[in-house]
């Protein structure tokens, strides 16, 4: 067998109709019907019934249908690669994530990316929200997928929005608001916090504090700082205070018995998101950023 049979193949059992399925693949009917019974003939079985007035897969024709779709689909995807390689497009890139993104889908996009692109090189650095865009700045992180609260700050930064994650709060199983099924950042006032972000570093320069303070009206007590999401979860866990996080830092804890993860809703009824997007610097040439965020426009990556 060829591709051109499987190409073939797939036209006929798509439409059922050998006469329309020539004129898709620029053929006659003749040739079509020639090369359907080559394959049979190759594969050792029937594929279609057919007769005067119908055509129909036979329950092997089904089987080999989804086959056949996965050859032609990796055919392709090898012709890409090759040409990619022929191309010459190497080089390296340095991408940034946020601390916990790592429990998302983003090991798929990585993967993706690398199958397109396997002669660009990848580095990855994982840290805070605002040391990714220092990195951009600075020219030590090439592109960043980063929470999006304050991009506005950081003029000599380009980005492109991904999706809005809901934020969740995280509670103790006895804290007095474990049993409610939504809170609004108003609830939480007067509860000791631990986030997400370097020690040192002042309150006021705190992204969680400045979230608590426009939404909520209240400026956190914040008890602990870590950098990592699983200490921060094991110390709500202890009942050292509580948490707000991304849906994608907690989605694997749901259910977990130390902890109660409770979404956050606005007044207004509407779930509080948080905007989520990828970075990078304006003044950087590497041309493996525009590959990167070209595969992300073509494959209209949300995750």
């Amino acid at each position: 067998m060829n591709l051109r049979q499987l190409e073939y193949f797939v036209a006929a059992a798509e439409t059922l109709n050998f006469t329309r399925a020539a004129q898709k693949c620029f053929i006659t009917q003749a040739t079509m019907t020639v090369q359907i019974k080559a394959l049979e003939e190759q594969v050792g079985v029937a594929l279609f019934l057919r007769d005067k007035h119908h055509v129909s897969l036979t329950p092997a024709g089904k089987v080999y249908l989804n086959e056949a779709r996965t050859l032609l689909l990796r055919a392709e995807e090898a012709k890409k690669l090759a040409r990619t390689a022929a191309a010459g497009i190497s080089g390296t890139i340095t991408i940034g994530f946020i601390r916990g993104y790592e429990q998302s889908l983003f090991s798929e996009t990585l993967r993706g990316f690398h199958e397109a692109y396997p002669n660009i090189s990848i580095e990855l650095i994982r840290e805070n929200m605002s040391r990714l865009y220092g990195l951009l700045e600075d020219g030590a992180c090439d592109a960043a997928f980063n929470l999006s609260p304050y991009i506005q700050t950081y003029p000599a930064l380009s980005h492109r929005r991904l999706k809005s994650y809901p934020m969740m709060a995280v509670l103790y199983p006895g804290h007095p608001l474990a049993g409610r099924k939504k809170l609004t950042y108003r609830d939480l006032s007067g509860e000791d916090f631990i986030i997400m972000q370097p020690k040192g570093r002042p309150n006021d320069e705190a992204e969680e504090v400045m979230l608590c303070y426009n939404r909520g009206g209240f400026v956190p007590n914040i008890i602990g700082r870590e950098k990592e999401v699983q200490n921060i979860l094991l110390m709500v866990s202890a009942a050292f205070g509580i948490a707000i996080l991304p849906e994608y830092a907690v989605r694997y804890f749901h259910g977990t018995k130390n902890l109660r993860i409770v979404p956050l809703f606005r007044q207004d009824g509407a779930p509080e998101v948080m905007d989520f997007e990828v970075s990078w610097a304006a003044d950087n040439h590497n041309p493996a950023v525009e590959r990167l965020l070209e595969w992300i426009r073509v494959h209209e990556i949300t995750e």
